[in-house]
């Protein structure tokens, strides 16, 4: 992964809302320096390893992982304008046509680096690194006596009906509040302007 790639994948990471800094992606480029016995993450006890995920699997963690990534995918062509356009138009030592030729350039290679970083986002270990990793940051906020627990829950029939019926919910609650706010909106934009005291 070249550099230039390597910060477009920090953008992405910024509009699509991961948790990613634009530093991190840059170091990506980079190889990997030798991790640190500090630097490892805690063994995490088999038991708690395995319910931990069982838990992600009731939360269809895996199947929103790769719908955050493929969403972020199909965001890439816009992302990467956009930030080159940024660079471009700050750039003071170029003139307005030399911008204008700057930005044809790199309208005209967007295509096949979006191509490669779609292909990196939508590849299926990506996603079995992401679950992985998130494995011990709930093994480190979880007792198992705690993911037990939550297991059990999430195995009851009401917990299934939840999961399964909240994309509908959160569907019909965003129109509701859009709804809301545009009638609120529209009543004030009704209201004439009050007199400026001068």
């Amino acid at each position: 992964m070249n550099q230039r790639l390597a910060a477009f994948f920090g953008g992405l990471a910024l509009a699509a809302g991961f948790a990613a800094a634009p530093a991190a992606a840059q170091n990506a480029a980079q190889p990997a320096a030798p991790s640190t016995p500090a630097a490892r993450p805690a063994a995490v006890d088999p038991a708690v390893d395995k319910a931990v995920r069982e838990l992600l699997g009731h939360l269809q963690y895996r199947e929103q992982l790769k719908a955050h990534f493929e969403a972020g995918a199909a965001q890439l062509p816009q992302i990467m304008l956009r930030a080159h356009a940024q660079r471009i138009n700050a750039n003071t030592k170029l003139t307005t046509d030399q911008k204008k030729a700057e930005l044809t350039i790199v309208a005209n290679g967007i295509p096949k680096q979006a191509e490669a970083a779609q292909h990196a986002l939508t590849d299926p270990k990506l996603i079995d690194d992401a679950f992985n990793a998130v494995v011990p940051i709930y093994a480190s906020k979880f007792t198992l006596a705690e993911l037990n627990e939550l297991n059990a829950f999430q195995r009851r029939p009401v917990s299934i009906k939840m999961r399964s019926v909240m994309p509908e919910v959160g569907s019909e609650t965003r129109v509701l509040v859009q709804r809301l706010m545009s009638e609120r909106v529209g009543k004030l934009l009704q209201q004439k302007p009050a007199p400026s005291a001068k």
